[in-house]
């Protein structure tokens, strides 16, 4: 017909390359729009940046580099019958498909520190505090020993060419993407165990861990992409076996970002961290003068009322206190009630003439 356009992504019986394309770019686009809400949502209610922030958009900008490595193994037989690759595209095929195992390692270990540092800001000092570090040590020696035999998989000087001396690949496939199942189980439940200990409503609580446990869901695509990489790790066919693995990679890729970012999309989360507190005074002009409210980092925004006939304000502040060396007995452990509700409460009474 005239006027119409080829194909975006040709499928062809020897060539099944838009599948893995289409899903590249679909989960990469819903990943990038959930983590900017995300950002903007923590700095638009908190007006700061902490350490997990920053690790989630290193996360999206590793899971960016990584989706670029995945579309350039398309380019170079990625989704094709290898019959079909010249030598030529199967070697840099090899390199590239490398790459991306190296760059989704990365990245779901940088999603992970994320969610762990998130929820190491609910704990006090004690039991639950170690058990969230020394999940943060296991995740980091994984991690770090996971990149390292992907990156010496294979014999020096090309580590990458999986048709020459190798170590047993469907083993470590096994180790690697089973301790992530592990890790991630651990970043659903030991949160839900802190959230025991915090006075929130019963709805509250059942919010919070139901965005949770959408990290399970992660648990369940890494569970699917364990069954294709071993697939496509015995297959003669390897530029062809890699399309379901690679599918299940980038689900399982994204999913990690995106379950890290869902819990601080609201206020809800915020609003638990006692380290996390801000005040700003925000201006608004009237006819009868100018009025200010100070709001606390949830976002608040106390009514305004007058005093008497004037142009007074009265507004509520809301903190919470962090512990302080040399604290007395009276005051120890205001930090771990902070998190359960306990709040200092000042009003101020201001005129504007």
């Amino acid at each position: 017909m005239a006027g119409t356009l080829p194909p975006l992504f040709p499928i062809s019986d020897e060539d099944h390359s838009g599948y893995v394309a289409v899903t590249v770019y679909t989960l990469l686009s819903l990943t990038v729009a959930t983590v900017l809400v995300r950002l903007f949502t923590r700095w638009y209610i908190a007006r700061v940046v902490y350490t997990d922030d920053i690790l989630l958009a290193g996360a999206t900008g590793l899971g960016i580099l990584q989706s670029a490595f995945v579309q350039l193994a398309i380019d170079h037989g990625l989704g094709k019958k290898i019959s079909v690759v010249s030598s030529k595209n199967l070697t840099s095929f090899d390199k590239y498909l490398y790459g991306t195992q190296i760059l989704l390692l990365a990245t779901v270990t940088c999603s992970k520190f994320s969610l762990a540092l998130l929820f190491r800001s609910l704990t006090a000092q004690g039991n639950i505090f170690r058990l969230n570090q020394g999940l943060m040590v296991v995740i980091g020696l994984w991690a770090s020993s996971s990149i390292l035999a992907l990156a010496f998989q294979c014999a020096l000087p090309h580590p990458w060419d999986i048709t020459g001396r190798c170590v047993n690949r469907e083993a470590l496939s096994d180790y690697i993407w089973t301790m992530n199942i592990i890790t991630d189980a651990a970043l659903v439940f030991l949160p839900c165990i802190v959230l025991q200990k915090v006075r929130i409503t019963w709805s509250k609580r059942v919010r919070i861990m139901a965005m949770l446990a959408t990290r399970l869901i992660v648990c369940v695509a890494t569970g699917i992409q364990i069954h294709y990489v071993n697939i496509a790790i015995s297959s003669p066919d390897r530029t062809w076996a890699n399309i379901n693995s690679t599918i299940w990679a980038q689900v399982m890729m994204n999913l990690s970002i995106i379950t890290t970012a869902i819990p601080s999309l609201g206020r809800l989360m915020i609003e638990l961290q006692p380290s996390r507190n801000a005040f700003a005074i925000t201006e608004r002009h009237g006819f009868s003068g100018d009025k200010y409210a100070i709001s606390s980092v949830s976002g608040h925004f106390v009514r305004d009322n007058t005093i008497n006939e004037g142009l007074g304000t009265r507004a509520s502040i809301h903190g919470q206190r962090q512990a302080q060396t040399g604290d007395s007995e009276s005051t120890e452990g205001l930090f771990r009630d902070a998190a359960e509700g306990n709040t200092i409460t000042k009003t101020v009474y201001f005129e504007v003439k």
